[in-house]
């Protein structure tokens, strides 16, 4: 709020800058009966000679005093009750009583709903632009007056020939008065007219723009002369009845020294010109006083010559005037006299015939004064709007909200920042009461604090809650103030709804604080406790009042405050100490462990003025450190015991060398049960000897030692098939062999257990120890349940070895009854008889070089032995035929390759044979059969087989060809590289060949 004195300084500028405007400024209550007057400017109090207490409440009819029926008084009442603006003259009545005419100008002021509440009056003093128009009106009437007696008649017409002005002697032609023929047409006034001299040359004035003379006899008025003077706006006609003329010219004479005596005592300034030459003829006393020159200084002369306004700009252009003036005509120039004085004219002119001569008649106003008021009020008024805008502009860069409110409550006027604490535009405000947008709950507190302002309470803030037009609660605070005599509360408002929320939260802060357990302490940056909570008390055992204002070393062991002063040296770096742990002392002197979060502590400048130093009572937090780090070991080692018994499992599972799983179970006998020394005998069911298998913590190697069944300690457990503990191994009876191995090992307690599975001994298991040793339960069943895991290893690998030799036996049963089929084939075609053999062994070489595996090769060879088994389908008649097949014979023969199919595939291990004995006569570029198969579609084992089964047919003698050489029977496999047999395959084939050569 450290603004808001600027502001409110702002705002009585303002009214000062209102207050010292020199246009009177007057407010109004519309809503009052009488309309009595609310406010008024210091300018209206001088203009009026009434001070503000005796105007305020009172109706400005005060100012006209007896003077009711102006007529601008009536314009006034009408305006007012139309609700609508106007501007009047009025002769208003000062204070002491003196005369002035007051130019008024009155606006309503309408709310937003459209009611007029007020009105506003800008008053003017134009007395001497009101005396000057007196003046000029005197003047005229004069003129007037004087053209009323003259004898010989004048009027003046407009463009329409409708009469404007006659005098009475040209109303006299027609016996009337001259206010019973004005406005008239001339024709309908004097019809006599229509076919005359007169009227033609009024009519061809009107056309030529030129002066007219005629002359014609009307009954029954006699013989009238006439001169016609056109003008830009009519026509002025002079008349004269020719048949008096010696009596007119008289009368004009005195009609002449009339007009020269008033022109004379004219006040208003006044110059006859000639028109041709532009000199001057004759000037009024106004005039000389006017430009300061005597008459025979200027009369004959033009202005020029005469030397008055001779520098002057308008000189010119006055000049060109006068010359060109055919009507009356007005013209407002800035003149400067000889002298040097500055004039701001209105000159009026007209040319009129004197004495037979064109001359131009020329009245000169001075406005300067009426000039110089209106410029110093238009200014006033546009530097007073300048300062409202730019003052109203100021006003909205503010954050606050800057209004004000009238006697009823409504805004007034209302700062651009309404919308962002609102959500309304100053627009939505205007005229509305403010109460609207409160809080229902705080519409009671805020009109009781707008009464409280209004009597003048001071009031220095106060708060409420305002309702934002998204629904959501503002909080505002207010600060308002009511200037003496003014009905308007001024005010500024400020939204504090984050700073509610924040001080809310320090208060929720707070609470926290108190209601923790944890010792909460401030302390200040030269080591001083500023605050101290409930937790403290309870840590540390000082109350508050006895803490507070203490150096934090009060708690703070001796040796660890060097560590004090550096952590709030780092802190007032603004450094953040990480959470750590301390000892603390109480004020019984118990030093108690504790958990320190230090955190700067900042200003509103964000400049570290301190610290706050959580500490938590950690006492049984080290305890229970401690039971979890025992929990923790032994954890540990049930881990390490699961682990070890599940890699023994999996090392059983995975059917590895017996020696390393026995190994991993003696590793974790020696780990797990702590003992110095362990061994594994291995029964011999066939010598009834325990065998050392593996051993741990001996120097001395027993592998290949044997114990017999029966005796020694080993010995009596397998016989006894029941676990042996001997606590003093010094008293036991064992053999010196034995014995001496124990002393070596300083060895001394003793404990083994049989290796059972399926109710069959298969081994001991023993364990030592160098100091005396009582097994517990635990350790018991550990050592029960690794005995049991390598009784589980031992009896699976035997089970395993079994198996292995009764799946050998099995596979060489297979093996032996495919080759008695392939030889039993054989035997059946005499011409193929060892042709089975010779091309297994060479195609299973070739799969090894093409990179099959050991599984796939055992497939290889069983397929090349069977690879014609389906010929067992062909009859005799076509197998044996010593002559060449008939197609028909030879459609039965290409169908062996299914009958292959046929007889293997119900034999489950035989299917993974069948792609041999299948596709064997299947071709490169797809002429084999039985499926017409190309390319790799062709199995790999069957394109290989097919070109060793072609070379060893080419290579073998038959009953009705001799075999072919190697040469021969290689250059034709190659002939057929591509279309018979697979490039790649003959390739390998050939390299095959050649190795096997040169071995």
């Amino acid at each position: 709020m450290s603004e808001l004195p600027v502001l409110l300084s702002d705002l009585r500028l303002l009214r000062q800058i209102i207050e010292s405007s020199t246009v009177g400024t007057v407010v109004t209550d519309a809503l009052q009966d009488d309309q009595p007057i609310v406010f008024v400017n210091p300018a209206f109090e001088r203009l009026s000679g009434y001070s503000a207490a005796e105007l305020l409440g009172r109706n400005c009819r005060l100012l006209q005093g007896h003077d009711h029926d102006q007529a601008g008084v009536g314009e006034l009442r009408q305006a007012i009750g139309q609700q609508q603006s106007v501007t009047v003259t009025l002769r208003n009545y000062r204070r002491d009583g003196t005369l002035f005419y007051n130019e008024l100008t009155l606006s309503p002021v309408r709310d937003p709903a459209g009611t007029v509440t007020h009105f506003v009056g800008f008053q003017n003093d134009v007395t001497a632009r009101e005396e000057a128009r007196l003046h000029e009106a005197q003047l005229l009437l004069q003129l007037t007056s004087t053209l009323g007696r003259m004898t010989d008649g004048f009027v003046s017409l407009d463009r329409n020939l409708n009469l404007i002005y006659l005098n009475a002697a040209a109303a006299s032609i027609s016996g009337k008065r001259p206010e019973d023929l004005t406005g008239h047409d001339l024709l309908t006034t004097f019809p006599e007219l229509a076919d005359t001299d007169v009227f033609r040359a009024i009519t061809r004035a009107a056309k030529t723009g030129a002066v007219q003379n005629a002359v014609s006899h009307m009954e029954p008025y006699g013989t009238i002369d006439v001169t016609v003077y056109p003008a830009e706006d009519g026509i002025a006609v002079f008349t004269r009845n020719v048949t008096q003329q010696h009596q007119l010219q008289k009368e004009l004479r005195v009609s002449e020294e009339r007009f020269s005596k008033v022109f004379q005592a004219s006040p208003m300034p006044i110059v006859i010109t000639h028109w041709s030459d532009q000199r001057l003829i004759d000037v009024n006393e106004a005039f000389l006083l006017q430009v300061g020159c005597q008459r025979e200084e200027i009369v004959g002369r033009t202005f020029r010559e005469s030397g008055i306004w001779d520098d002057n700009p308008d000189h010119d252009r006055l000049s060109s005037a006068l010359h060109e003036v055919d009507s009356v005509r007005s013209l407002e120039v800035h003149l400067r006299t000889r002298s040097g004085k500055a004039l701001h004219l209105v000159i009026s002119m007209v040319r009129v015939e004197l004495d037979g001569g064109t001359c131009v008649v020329s009245l000169a106003r001075d406005v300067t004064l009426e000039r110089a008021a209106q410029r110093v009020l238009v200014e006033s008024e546009q530097r007073y709007r300048r300062i409202a805008a730019q003052l109203q502009r100021t006003l909205d860069l503010s954050l606050d909200m800057i209004t004000s409110f009238d006697a009823e409550g409504r805004f007034v006027t209302v700062s651009a920042a309404c919308q962002q604490i609102l959500g309304y535009t100053p627009e939505e405000l205007l005229g509305r009461p403010y109460l609207d947008f409160v809080h229902p709950d705080d519409r009671s507190m805020a009109a009781r604090e707008d009464a409280s302002i209004t009597a003048g309470t001071a009031t220095l803030a106060f708060q409420n809650r305002y309702l934002h037009r998204s629904g959501a609660v503002v909080w505002i605070e207010w600060v308002a103030v009511v200037l003496p005599g003014d009905p308007v509360m001024y005010c500024v408002a400020r939204d504090i709804t984050a700073r509610r929320a924040a001080e809310e939260d320090q208060a929720y802060l707070a609470a926290i604080v108190q209601a923790s357990q944890d010792a909460i302490l401030g302390v200040s940056l030269d080591g001083t406790i500023r605050s101290w909570n409930a937790g403290a008390e309870q840590l540390y055992g000082y109350p508050m009042a006895e803490a507070v204002g203490q150096p934090v070393t009060l708690i703070v062991p001796p040796e660890r405050r060097g560590e004090e002063v550096e952590m709030l040296r780092r802190a007032g770096r603004g450094e953040s100490p990480g959470p750590f742990e301390a000892v603390r002392v109480a004020k019984d002197g118990r030093q108690i462990p504790v958990f320190v979060t230090v955190s700067p502590i900042r200003d509103a400048v964000g400049e570290v003025i301190g610290v706050s130093k959580i500490a938590q009572d950690i006492t049984e937090r080290h305890m229970a450190r401690a039971e979890i780090q025992r929990l923790n070991e032994y954890l540990q080692q049930q881990l390490r015991h699961v682990t070890g018994l599940r890699e023994i499992d999996q090392a059983i599972a995975s059917t590895q060398e017996l020696s390393v799983t026995l190994g991993m179970i003696l590793d974790n006998i020696a780990q797990e049960l702590g003992v110095d020394a362990v061994t594994l005998l291995l029964l011999d069911p066939y010598t009834l000897n325990l065998e050392y298998a593996s051993t741990r913590g001996f120097t001395t190697p027993l592998q290949g030692s044997t114990v017999r069944v029966g005796t020694g300690l080993a010995g009596e457990v397998a016989l006894s098939r029941k676990a042996l503990s001997v606590p003093d191994l010094q008293t036991a009876p064992i053999s010196p062999a034995w014995r001496g191995v124990l002393l070596r090992e300083q060895l001394m307690n003793y404990y083994g257990a049989p290796l059972l599975a399926k109710g069959k001994v298969l081994g001991v298991m023993e364990v030592l120890h160098r100091q005396p040793f009582e097994p517990s339960a635990s350790w018991l069943a550990t050592f029960e349940m690794l005995t049991a895991q390598a009784a589980i290893a031992v009896d699976n690998d035997r089970l395993f070895t079994e198996l292995d030799r009764k799946n050998l036996e099995l596979r060489l049963a297979y093996d032996e009854t495919i080759e008695g089929w392939a030889r039993a084939l054989d035997l059946r075609d005499k011409e193929t008889e060892g042709h089975s053999r010779r091309v297994t062994e060479m195609t299973v070489e070739l799969c090894r070089q093409l990179g099959l595996s050991s599984d796939q090769l055992v497939d290889v060879r069983r397929g090349a032995l069977l690879h014609d088994i389906g010929k067992m389908a062909i009859p005799d008649a076509i197998l044996l035929k010593p002559g060449k097949l008939t197609d028909e014979e030879w459609v039965e023969m290409k169908k062996h390759p299914g009958y292959a199919v046929e007889l293997l595939s119900p034999i489950k291990f035989l299917r993974p044979v069948l792609d041999i004995p299948q596709y064997h006569h299947e071709k490169w570029d797809g002429s084999g059969y039985p499926f017409g198969l190309r390319g790799e579609a062709i199995p790999l084992t069957a394109r290989a087989f097919a070109a060793v089964d072609v070379y060893d047919a080419l290579t073998s003698d038959r009953p009705y060809r001799a075999a072919w050489t190697r040469e021969r029977a290689l250059a034709h496999i190659q002939s057929g590289s591509g279309t018979h047999f697979d490039p790649r395959i003959v390739q390998d084939f050939f390299e095959l060949l050649a190795v096997e050569s040169r071995s």
